[in-house]
């Protein structure tokens, strides 16, 4: 268990430069290339299959493939190649033109090796929609880029080098317990997380309670020495905060769903609502007779169930335009009095080292006490807080990681801050495992 916490402690350390590896999110936003869509759209069954309604959908080029996303309010979300109208993946051929694309704005030219589709790859086990499947290209040279495309719209959804994964293989893997032998079983890697930090909190706790008992009024405090002695008082200066990352990292498992969200509750159809197929189709109509060659992407931004579209054209420029095409500004007045412009980081929204958070914003309260945060430029929804995440905030992940105020954010707090206190609980198992060595005979003692 000393060693298992040395570990956490060193692999902590990394990650306050190093995180889970991510695509380059300027990059992955240039690979879907310009708009070629059929003169006349193909009858499009999926669109009327689940006549029920549509909480999202999006229209983009995946290689030479124009596809359109559709996602249902309720069953998995389904891609149309918009040249036939059947549904389908995209192919691996569509699909490697993406993956070349976003390898050459990051600096590779080598041609992309198809090397299959995957779900359980080491770096997408925790991939929003890999169920669907990932396309994974790699390409040769010194970077050893492998870039991974969904197979239900040719987005980027994760790129690693060789770089990347070495220093994830220090950082975050350990900290995680994220080996994919582990990791793909989620209810084994769950629980054995929860026993091991259950068992380091019950260690830490005693081994307080012993400490506390130990102490002597005066200098040196102990009545211990050498190894001992440095154990005993490192663990009563810093035992309390070891403490605290332990619970606050058994925590982030949610033990009992005591900080679980619910996935309704952060739908973003309480702020978007719906719309049927036939709403769907007529938008799509206007824009093929629209002749666009200068869009890239459009993704709906429903709001209320009226239908908004976010665009962003060929140089990378966002706005975003109603039912019939026309430019149309987002104002807090139109989301009603719950609604807040944001151009600064607020309690719950701001820049992580792991996430680069986008601004300007608007912060809406639904009914239900859930936080949405929109696009203020496309009214896109992009994240939301449920009551559950709110405390979570509050109780796990801001004491965990230390970054309850913005200034603990900063690189030089992390390395005049954080880094030191890690040192100093580092300390603490380094003197405990030493202990433990020269007991079992590993050290030699005088």
């Amino acid at each position: 268990m000393g060693i298992l916490m040395m570990s956490w402690c060193l692999s902590g350390m990394v990650m306050l430069w190093q995180p889970w590896p991510t695509p380059d999110r300027v990059s992955a936003e240039k690979v879907h290339g310009l708009f070629h869509l059929p003169t006349h759209l193909p009858l499009i069954n999926a669109l009327n299959e689940y006549g029920a309604r549509f909480q999202s959908f999006r229209l983009s080029m995946t290689g030479s493939e124009p596809v359109l996303t559709l996602v249902p309010i309720s069953g998995p979300p389904v891609s149309i190649d918009l040249r036939t109208g059947r549904a389908g993946s995209i192919t691996p051929n569509d699909a490697s033109m993406n993956a070349a694309a976003y390898a050459s704005s990051v600096g590779v030219q080598s041609p992309p090796v198809f090397t299959g589709t995957t779900t359980d790859d080491q770096w997408v086990l925790d991939t929003p929609g890999r169920l669907t499947g990932f396309e994974r290209f790699r390409f040769s040279g010194p970077q050893g880029l492998v870039v991974y495309i969904s197979s239900l719209t040719g987005d980027v959804v994760q790129a690693t080098d060789t770089s990347s994964r070495a220093w994830s293989w220090m950082g975050a893997i350990p900290h995680w317990l994220y080996p994919a032998i582990l990791r793909r079983n989620p209810l084994m890697w769950k629980w054995t997380v929860i026993l091991l930090a259950g068992i380091g909190m019950f260690l830490t706790a005693t081994g307080l309670s012993i400490g506390l008992l130990r102490l002597r009024r005066r200098w040196p405090f102990s009545y211990y020495r050498r190894w001992h002695l440095a154990h005993h008082l490192g663990g009563m200066m810093f035992g309390l905060l070891a403490l605290s990352w332990i619970t606050t990292g058994f925590f982030t498992m949610n033990p009992g769903g005591v900080f679980a969200s619910e996935r309704e509750a952060r739908s973003a159809v309480h702020v978007t609502g719906s719309v049927t197929g036939e709403e769907i189709l007529a938008v799509l109509n206007r824009i093929v007779r629209l002749h666009t060659v200068d869009w890239t992407d459009v993704s709906s931004a429903f709001l209320k169930g009226h239908i908004f579209l976010a665009v962003t054209d060929s140089v990378g420029n966002h706005k975003r335009l109603d039912a019939q095409l026309s430019p149309s500004l987002l104002t807090t007045t139109e989301l009603g009095a719950s609604a807040t412009f944001l151009a600064s980081p607020d309690l719950y929204y701001f820049n992580r080292p792991t996430h680069t958070r986008h601004f300007p914003v608007i912060r809406m309260a639904a009914a239900n006490g859930t936080l949405f945060y929109l696009d203020a430029r496309t009214g896109e929804v992009i994240t939301a807080f449920d009551s559950a995440a709110q405390k979570s905030r509050w109780w796990v992940y801001g004491p965990h990681n230390m970054d309850f105020w913005s200034w603990l954010r900063s690189p030089t707090a992390r390395l005049m801050v954080i880094f030191p206190t890690l040192c100093c609980v580092l300390s603490i198992y380094i003197t405990s495992v030493t202990i433990g060595m020269r007991r079992l005979g590993f050290i030699k003692r005088r």
